[in-house]
């Protein structure tokens, strides 16, 4: 069976020891009439399974002395009221899985965000000094005129200022002058 190529016919029939006998080849040509017949035999399976399911509901009903839709919608019932009893649970479990990836995001992006940070600002660094350089060239003719203007609008306070500083030193002067000669 080995060198034999596999129809749905053979696989079938197949074992587990056959199917280990089974070449690189042979598989190769049979996997997808395999998928499918692997699917239709899960599929049989989970109807035989519902269907045997249904049947022990309608049989427990028919115990209880309840026609056998009866069980049936309990079952319904049941399965309704487990749903909506789940759905917080599920939102909660939910809220937390999103509240713990964000702060894995956050806590894997932090180390990023500083050296990005750190990045822009070393390529602003130069930006920064050549504004202020700039900044400084603009206001120094500014700054020379306010204090123009500063000097210009003390000149007279200065002026008058002096005139009473040398009032009183002469003042001062004749009276030193003045002790001396009496």
């Amino acid at each position: 069976m080995a060198t034999e190529q596999l129809t749905p016919e053979t696989t079938e029939q197949l074992t587990p020891e056959t199917t280990e006998q089974l070449t690189p080849e042979t598989t190769e040509q049979s996997t997808p009439e395999m998928h499918k017949q692997q699917e239709d035999e899960q599929l049989d399976v989970q109807a035989q399974a519902a269907l045997q399911d249904q049947e022990h509901v309608q049989q427990e009903a028919q115990q209880a002395g309840q026609p056998a839709g009866v069980g049936a919608a309990l079952g319904g019932t049941l399965q309704q009221q487990i749903a909506e009893a789940l759905q917080p649970v599920l939102r909660d479990i939910q809220q937390q899985m999103a509240q713990s990836v964000r702060q894995q995001m956050e806590q894997e992006l932090e180390p990023v965000r500083q050296e990005l940070h750190q990045q822009i600002d070393q390529a602003l660094e130069p930006v920064q000094q050549e504004l202020q350089k700039q900044i400084d060239q603009s206001l120094e003719p500014v700054r020379q005129e306010l204090q123009k203007q500063i000097d210009q609008a003390l000149q007279p306070m200065r002026q008058e200022l002096q005139k009473q500083i040398d009032q009183v030193l002469q003042q001062e002067v004749e009276s030193a002058v003045g002790a001396l000669f009496r």
